[in-house]
């Protein structure tokens, strides 16, 4: 843990959150409690815009929306972001891979323009309509990962610690993403499970999220 810890911190580009630094192809879980602390997450994407990087707002309309305004606030236009092709925001759908099949293609499509970065700051929408059902946004988060390192990304998703419920906490947040932002640091995961595995033991979970899982 110690170790990982190190080269989080040895990083070559800026979280945005707290001097922490992260490489490309880290796939972070974010938890957040305090209305401050979901403003604070929206620095990532913040960070990027200083970088010129491409950003990737995905998620349910109300965290969209949520996030749309602090960037306003903060002076950012998306209106203007969007127009000069600097960021794609993207909602739910209905299966997990075709998720992933969108996600992929606007990555590769600011890639095409000309993109050295991407940043994906996510809030899914668990037990929302029009969205999958919880097993295969799990699949989902678990081949984000995967697919993280596929480009040159960074990709971060919110958690809130109030309203999700246990499982999704374990299998959903700390089971998939191999580096947490949790009480102001960066930190390796050491409940990180290794997509292969996870996807193995999701198949064999009888379609249902049991404590055995």
């Amino acid at each position: 843990m110690k170790e990982r810890r190190r080269k989080a911190r040895s990083g070559t580009i800026e979280l945005g959150l707290r001097d922490e630094r992260v490489n490309l192809g880290d796939h972070i879980a974010y938890f957040w409690e305090k209305p401050s602390e979901f403003e604070e997450a929206v620095h990532f994407l913040l960070a990027g815009h200083r970088r010129g990087e491409h950003l990737v707002l995905f998620g349910h309309d109300e965290a969209n929306e949520k996030v749309l305004e602090i960037l306003k606030r903060k002076g950012v236009d998306p209106q203007t972001l969007k127009g000069r092709g600097q960021l794609s925001v993207l909602g739910g759908g209905s299966t997990g891979d075709g998720m992933l099949g969108i996600i992929g293609a606007t990555f590769q499509k600011a890639i095409d323009a000309g993109a050295g970065c991407i940043r994906l700051l996510g809030n899914i929408g668990w037990g929302r309509q029009d969205w999958p059902d919880d097993l295969d946004i799990l699949a989902f988060e678990a081949k984000v990962t995967g697919a993280a390192k596929q480009f040159p990304s960074i990709v971060m998703c919110m958690y809130d610690v109030g309203s999700l419920s246990g499982h999704v906490m374990v299998h959903g947040a700390y089971e998939t993403h191999p580096l947490t932002f949790n009480g102001n640091l960066l930190r390796e995961n050491p409940f990180y499970v290794g997509v292969d595995d996870y996807l193995a033991r999701l198949k064999s979970s009888d379609d249902s999220l049991t404590p055995g899982f």
